[in-house]
């Protein structure tokens, strides 16, 4: 894992794609001057919005190129990448720094195999222990085609686990044709407890951040920042597969867990009931809801003395409706807030503000180099 000062802040990452693809934006740019840049821009959105923060933005990095271990490509006749920058068309890409090594190779022979449709999205994956996999979104038609023509999927099967459609089912060889059964959940990514790392089932279609090595260091900072308010009862938005589930339960006394997709949360019961062995007591510390919880909170926000939440694009939208009602001395103490969608972020932290919440922290962890993106974590207590 590499810290900021091992990582070369007066290096540029060279790109053979920098003036055609769109996917970078600060190819142009030293490491060091996107850092500043990014930081420069949270403390101006905190600024606008009038949230008053006193402390310096730390920024967490684990490296300036080559960290995705999830690809999202989008294939459009003949070509698979990212769009370009001068026109409506796709930069048909053979490399890219973003990729880990790893993810390069899957990429490299993915490539070897020419999908004859005309449009589709292909995210590629590897998993912690190098596994690969695809998810092919494709049209209904598209998808008999492929099953019906056989020989492509038995290519990709050879070579990794596949995953067809929005529905994410997963073709299955009968001896003599393809059939497609339900969705399979596989630990294709992790979390961490400490320096245990925790195998977190889904599919290759499911949310994941997009590193490995990136992702230690947001597990870090959430059991960090969860162990300041030790023996806490905590209620956390936006689940997912428990990614910042478990190493908050590892910190927490109780957690609640609030999420409105079913798969994820069944990749989540699936992760509890394979925990590693020192880590097995943590399912006695868990409850799970399903619900949509931007629209109406059915918990009590009275029973909580924290919020771990990682909204989307969106941001919370009602699930704080409650808190605005409540008496001030019985809101909770803290709320951790994750976000890659700094605006949304900033709207919900001025609700938080007006409430009697003051940002005690904040950090970027930057798992999108070389682009205008970056993600934030802010820990705000009750005054």
């Amino acid at each position: 894992m590499s810290s900021m000062s091992e990582i070369k802040n007066d290096h540029k990452v060279p790109c053979a794609y920098k003036d055609l693809c769109n996917g970078c934006q600060f190819l142009d740019l030293t490491y060091g001057d996107q850092i500043s840049g990014k930081i420069f821009e949270l403390s101006e959105l905190l600024k606008n919005a009038e949230i008053p923060y006193h402390g310096k933005i730390q920024f967490v990095s684990a490296g300036a190129s080559h960290l995705r271990d999830r690809l999202d490509f989008s294939l459009e006749d003949g070509r698979l990448g990212l769009y370009r920058k001068d026109k409506k068309e796709i930069t048909d890409l053979e490399i890219c720094a973003q990729l880990s090594p790893t993810l390069q190779a899957w990429l490299t022979e993915f490539r070897t195999l020419k999908l004859p449709f005309k449009k589709a999205s292909v995210r590629l994956r590897v998993g912690p222990n190098g596994e690969r996999g695809v998810w092919l979104d494709l049209a209904n038609i598209d998808i008999k085609a492929l099953l019906d023509e056989k020989n492509m999927l038995h290519f990709l099967q050879q070579r990794s686990f596949v995953e067809l459609g929005q529905r994410r089912k997963v073709p299955t060889w009968q001896g003599y044709e393809f059939k497609l059964k339900e969705p399979e959940a596989r630990p294709w990514f992790q979390t961490w407890v400490n320096e245990t790392a925790v195998p977190l089932f889904c599919q290759v279609a499911s949310f994941t951040q997009p590193s490995h090595r990136a992702n230690k260091l947001i597990c870090n900072i959430i059991q960090s920042w969860v162990g300041k308010f030790p023996q806490g009862r905590v209620i956390e938005f936006g689940s997912g597969i428990g990614n910042l589930t478990i190493p908050a339960l590892a910190s927490c006394a109780h957690l609640t867990a609030c999420e409105i997709d079913g798969l994820s949360l069944e990749g989540l019961e699936k992760t509890l009931e394979r925990l590693p062995a020192s880590l097995t007591s943590l399912r006695e510390k868990i409850e799970i809801h399903r619900g949509d919880f931007q629209r109406k909170l059915l918990q009590d926000f009275a029973n909580f003395d924290g919020a771990l939440v990682n909204p989307p694009r969106s941001g919370l939208m009602g699930f704080l409706d409650p808190l605005e009602k409540m008496a001030a001395e019985k809101r909770p103490k803290f709320f951790i807030y994750m976000s890659c969608f700094p605006e949304s972020m900033m709207t919900d932290l001025k609700r938080l503000k007006n409430v009697g919440y003051s940002v005690n922290d904040i950090k970027i962890v930057d798992q999108f180099p070389q682009t205008s993106h970056y993600e934030v974590l802010a820990l705000l207590q009750r005054k």
